[in-house]
């Protein structure tokens, strides 16, 4: 972080915008690449240069409060919302943390999210931090899986059904599809 506060040139990147016409996604620009002599050249290259923004925004995540949002960071969250179950499936939960998402691809961002967990978690758990080889479809497939079971058809909760009952019946379908097998 304090390389990129001095703007040093070696923390800093060319994002190269894709044009839709030549190239439909964007890519870094490395200086006196071959690989990038090998790309479609954009009709008229919009570039963003990139330095401490590589570091300030992914730090958001952590710490919100940075930019005067006063929410929770992602460990914190974590923690939450693992303590908010029984205590018998809280050491469970804490073993099997999975980070799905575009934002999980970001350079070392298991590996933080797995130090902030485990300063916040009880020293008797294992904290243990999982992603995906492909993280940013795994939140479909989960969906798939889901849509697929058997008895999904069972938790589904119609609109009529919310506005006459309310939150409540979530809470009963919910609590009934743990009963399921």
């Amino acid at each position: 972080m304090e390389l990129a506060k001095k703007r040093d040139p070696s923390v800093s990147c060319e994002y190269v915008l894709p044009d839709f016409v030549t190239t439909h996604r964007g890519y870094v620009k490395l200086p006196n690449s071959t690989e990038e002599a090998d790309r479609p050249k954009p009709t008229k290259e919009q570039m963003i240069r990139l330095s401490m923004e590589r570091f300030t925004v992914p730090e958001i995540l952590f710490h919100p409060s940075d930019i005067g949002v006063d929410e929770m960071g992602l460990g914190e969250a974590i923690r939450e919302a693992v303590e908010a179950c029984p205590p018998a499936m809280q050491p469970h939960l804490y073993n099997n943390i999975v980070i799905i998402g575009g934002n999980s691809k970001f350079q070392n961002f298991k590996e933080r999210v797995y130090k902030e967990v485990r300063a916040l978690a009880p020293d008797e758990f294992p904290v243990t931090v999982h992603r995906p080889e492909d993280p940013i479809v795994e939140a479909w497939k989960g969906g798939q899986l889901l849509a697929n079971w058997p008895h999904f058809t069972d938790l589904r909760i119609t609109k009529q059904e919310y506005e006459e009952y309310g939150l409540s019946i979530c809470e009963e379908k919910l609590t009934d599809s743990i009963h399921i097998t």
